[in-house]
């Protein structure tokens, strides 16, 4: 089995364990991204099978879509998250296990997967075995308001001596969040030893609406092996 297949072999029985994880009255806040499609897939394939009825709460436009093709039912107000959700599913862009803390944001959701995840009392993350690291490293979505963009710019840079960048569409127009915000994607000189104070600084900045760091606890993490197997960490 090639590394390619064995990891899509990993990430259907991966999504196939977390949709039968799910109870039938549960309210799922579904995130974005390529694993929570593989997902909505196999949860909508035991929805079609069972005939169970669980709501759905998606982060971003992807993840409404995502409800839709797989016959997920949108919960009566999935425009607002509620005081509390029964589980959330997503990925990661960068996860370090010591600390449980990820990088998230390169789809541009950043600040609804955050409150949907402190929203809820369990939440599955499902990456493959690349994004698993001792310490993380990876530049960083900060979500920003227009108007603040050139100061936020100049105090990540200040602060923290970190590059950031305006992410832009393949046009060179700029790239908008899911929430109407632009994003800089910050690369720091050094790895990330303390990820809840630099959350925590980060957001301190005037105009830094959300940043990619997430220190949420997570009861689960799924990781997809190139063998076809998966870990439950």
């Amino acid at each position: 089995m090639s590394s390619t297949a064995g990891l899509e072999t990993a990430f259907e029985r991966m999504a196939e364990a977390v949709a039968q994880s799910l109870t039938a009255g549960d309210l799922l806040g579904l995130g974005s991204g390529s694993a929570v499609a593989k997902f909505a897939r196999a949860f909508g394939q035991r929805i079609r099978s069972e005939s169970i009825r669980i709501e759905v709460i998606p982060s971003s436009m992807q993840s409404f879509l995502l409800a839709r093709e797989n016959g997920l039912e949108l919960a009566r107000d999935s425009a607002r998250c509620p005081e509390s959700i029964d589980v959330v599913v997503d990925g990661a862009d960068q996860i370090s296990l010591s600390p449980r803390s990820m990088i998230k944001g390169g789809g541009g959701a950043l600040l609804k997967e955050k409150i949907l995840i402190s929203a809820s009392k369990k939440t599955f993350i499902l990456a493959d075995h690349t994004k698993f690291v001792r310490m993380l490293n990876r530049s960083v979505p900060v979500e920003v308001t227009q108007f603040s963009y050139l100061r936020a710019e100049a105090e990540i840079r200040r602060k923290f001596g970190a590059d950031p960048v305006l992410r832009r569409l393949d046009k060179g127009y700029p790239y908008y969040s899911e929430s109407g915000n632009i994003i800089l994607d910050c690369q720091f000189k050094e790895e990330i030893s303390a990820a809840r104070d630099m959350e925590r600084e980060l957001k301190m900045i005037p105009g830094v609406v959300e940043c990619g760091i997430f220190n949420e606890e997570v009861e689960r993490f799924y990781r997809a092996n190139q063998d076809g197997s998966f870990d439950t960490l």
